[in-house]
């Protein structure tokens, strides 16, 4: 399981889901990953979605589900075994 992007598109990703996962409330483990939750807020649920969609290009291994209510806004980010060092680096480590 590899990332197909390098140089500054690798790090200009990596500072995106930065900035996106700080505003995160709460982690919490799942099957296969980490469930995220962030305060509902459809602008941040916009940027969520096409963050998610651009990984897919480049990393299909991940596999995301948001959850958006009006007071709830959830991203969950499951990966396989071989890639839980990736989804840790990107995403944190469960509280």
């Amino acid at each position: 399981m590899a990332c197909t992007l390098g140089g500054a598109d690798l790090g200009e990703r990596i500072e995106r889901w930065r900035t996106l996962v700080a505003k995160v409330e709460q982690r919490e483990g799942i099957d296969d990953g980490l469930r995220l939750s962030f305060p509902p807020d459809a602008e941040l649920a916009g940027q969520l979605v096409a963050l998610a969609a651009a990984e897919q290009d480049c990393c299909a291994f991940f596999d995301f589900t948001l959850h958006l209510t009006t007071d709830t806004l959830r991203l969950s980010v499951r990966a396989p075994e071989s890639a839980a060092g990736m989804l840790a680096d990107l995403f944190g480590a469960p509280a």
